[in-house]
């Protein structure tokens, strides 16, 4: 049998499909595995490849599974060998594990599916090779996200992109015989993932007198910002230079988890490092911003919930 090399992939409507070298590239649509050169064997009971990411060619399902709405850990970084800087996401969550076709290498697969998600925009969030990803067996407690193999040629990738009114997120492993993919599905409004312009910052507070924000991130139970916020952070700033005599008190919130008096306190420290941040950083006047907390004092949902929870943990630019 001829064996042909696959070189690319193509974002068609819906997903990709893969080309093969040659003039000819097809758009498969919502057909999104290729016909594969190598025999594929029998995929899981039940198993389907996902509509917005197809299989490499003569790869097999071996595990699957799919819930409409969950929790994923997001992993993007390593320390002490075990996943970390975890991000919390929610939305449709996608397992599938597949068995590699054989006589292809780890970097091979990697490196298609690289190029493929990058040049259909999505933007890489953290990746890894080798030793450098920690050690597998620690990752399937966090979110099984292990293909079997051990560290032979161990690869990691996490990426994000929007497609119509969802943010996707992409999380895989590669080795030498197995990929497994993670694909969550997230809202726009749920999610709390896009940033929002300072344009529509703009509109929220001359509409209400306050707008929430859900994409600035902190380190666990601390007020140290995480790098993921720089994007909201940058609308916040252009909002300001926008209107030189807005004055916005930056109020911080917790969700109900702890002691009150904790709560309160690190709410209150959280505004305080966001108003750091846009007058250090951004060069915007003292005396333009104000800080406050208010711990679990304001939910817009039930803590009873880990999606109320979330939704409750966030910061809130108030028009003085």
């Amino acid at each position: 049998m001829a064996k042909h090399r696959f070189s690319s992939f193509q974002f068609c409507p819906g997903g990709f499909s893969l080309l093969s070298v040659g003039p000819m590239a097809l758009c498969l649509g919502l057909v999104l595995a290729p016909i594969p050169l190598l025999a594929q064997g029998q995929d899981a009971r039940g198993s389907s490849d996902h509509t917005v990411l197809s299989r490499y060619p003569g790869s097999r399902i071996q595990t699957y599974s799919q819930v409409d709405f969950g929790h994923y850990p997001l992993a993007l970084g390593v320390e002490n060998n075990r996943p970390a800087n975890i991000q919390r996401i929610e939305g449709k969550v996608t397992k599938i594990g597949y068995v590699n076709p054989t006589g292809r290498s780890a970097l091979e697969i990697y490196s298609n599916y690289e190029r493929a998600l990058k040049s259909s925009g999505f933007e890489a969030l953290w990746s890894c090779v080798g030793s450098a990803c920690g050690q597998p067996m620690y990752w399937h407690p966090v979110n099984g996200l292990t293909a079997s193999g051990g560290l032979r040629d161990n690869r990691y990738l996490a990426v994000r992109g929007k497609i119509k009114d969802q943010i996707v997120t992409i999380a895989m492993a590669v080795n030498t015989t197995g990929t497994t993919i993670h694909i969550v599905e997230s809202k726009v409004m749920e999610a709390g993932l896009v940033t929002a312009s300072a344009a529509e910052l703009a509109t929220g507070l001359e509409r209400d007198g306050h707008i929430s924000i859900y994409n600035i991130y902190f380190a666990v139970g601390k007020a140290d910002l995480k790098p993921e916020s720089k994007a909201a952070l940058d609308e916040v700033a252009q909002l300001l230079k926008n209107q030189p005599t807005l004055k916005l008190m930056v109020v911080g919130h917790t969700d109900s988890t702890g002691d009150l008096d904790m709560n309160m306190k690190l709410s209150s420290d959280r505004a305080a490092a966001v108003v750091k941040a846009l007058t250090t950083t951004y060069n915007i006047a003292t005396t333009r911003l104000s800080h406050h907390g208010v711990g679990p004092l304001a939910p817009v949902a039930s803590n009873r919930t880990d999606e109320g929870t979330a939704k409750n943990r966030r910061v809130d630019l108030v028009e003085q």
